[in-house]
């Protein structure tokens, strides 16, 4: 301290001699700025900030960035794949389960056309709906796992990918367009999966229950016309996918978030 206190006033007493006094003030700020913010005293020794390619501030800084890389890789890349296998397994019930409602429909409204006879027709019928039920079962117990699986990872990943985006155009016009792009495609594939991937089972299981109604309830026996009404009331509450019990994932919530972040981008501007 006294060692900056000593050259403090030798540098106050040499602008004090000049005469001009926009170069008293360049000389004064300059000081100010070796003494405050630029330089720093170890010892007897003077150092300058390091610039971030010397030794060993780039190496550990090329090491951190590679192990938080790697991990987002691995990580994100994880979770995206596993969330297609699931929801494409998912959606493959909705799918087999609405495609033999159509079938019981089209024995339904011409059973003369069929080769069987009255009693095979109806045995055909129950065995149909015997699948549909026990499908629609297992599927309802398949999208709570999924759901309570990814219900923190989508929470978590909104999070982040949101506040990449943001830095991604705060940073626009400093970067490399070719980063520029690539991280901005690595922020938006995320929640553009998720929510595609949500917004896909919606729009099956609204299919699925435009084909329970529309199966032909009304023509079949009160036995088998009350477990297709019980489907029905069933699938009245949509399986949906959300992120952290607040977002759901669809359409509108990619929409939302898209603004949300050119609206902090803009306010930051």
């Amino acid at each position: 301290m006294d060692m900056l206190s000593n050259q403090f006033r030798t540098l106050i007493s040499k602008i004090n001699y000049v005469e001009d006094p926009v170069e008293a003030a360049k000389k004064m700020v300059s000081s100010i700025q070796q003494l405050v913010g630029i330089r720093n005293v170890f010892g007897d020794k003077k150092r300058s900030l390091s610039p971030k390619y010397e030794t060993p501030f780039y190496e550990i800084t090329f090491a951190v960035t590679c192990v938080a890389t790697a991990f987002s890789a691995v990580n994100q890349t994880g979770y995206i794949v596993l969330f297609i296998t699931l929801v494409a397994h998912e959606l493959g019930h909705f799918y087999a389960i609405t495609k033999t409602l159509n079938e019981i429909f089209t024995i339904l409204k011409n059973p003369n056309g069929s080769e069987l006879n009255s009693e095979e027709i109806e045995d055909s019928i129950n065995q149909r709906l015997i699948f549909c039920v026990k499908q629609h079962q297992f599927l309802i117990y398949y999208h709570y796992k999924i759901r309570k699986l990814y219900k923190v990872v989508f929470g978590a990943h909104f999070v982040m990918m949101t506040v990449v985006l943001v830095t991604t155009l705060q940073t626009m016009n400093e970067w490399d367009g070719r980063n520029t792009i690539l991280t901005g495609v690595t922020g938006i594939m995320p929640l553009f999966l998720y929510c595609f991937g949500g917004e896909l089972l919606i729009s099956a299981g609204q299919e699925m229950s435009t084909s329970i109604y529309t199966c032909g309830w009304e023509l079949m026996e009160a036995r088998q016309a009350k477990i297709v009404i019980l489907m029905l009331c069933l699938a009245q509450r949509p399986l949906y996918l959300s992120a952290a019990g607040v977002f759901i994932m669809n359409r509108e919530t990619f929409g939302g978030i898209v603004q949300v972040v050119y609206k902090i981008y803009a306010v930051f501007n």
